[in-house]
């Protein structure tokens, strides 16, 4: 994983991903861009109504990605905070 100005690489089942950063309307997103020819996904941190927080994919329909590859964004951000 290496990091470029809120561009990282991260690795997910064999294939490295591109990250990209973006601060939209005040909110975080982040872009992945996939080697193989998947489109781009989008994701960000949303909030249920229980106040617990989740990875979302933008549009919605994308959820088990968004889930799967927000765990390891969460990971690289923690891991680059200490």
């Amino acid at each position: 994983m290496n990091n470029n100005g809120g561009n990282f690489e991260l690795a997910y089942k064999g294939s490295n991903l591109k990250v990209q950063e973006h601060q939209v309307a005040g909110q975080t997103i982040f872009r992945i861009v996939f080697p193989d020819s998947r489109k781009p996904l989008v994701v960000t941190r949303a909030t249920r109504s229980n106040y617990t927080d989740f990875w979302t994919s933008v549009p919605e329909g994308r959820q088990q990605e968004a889930e799967e590859i927000g765990a390891l964004i969460s990971e690289y951000l923690t891991t680059k905070a200490n």
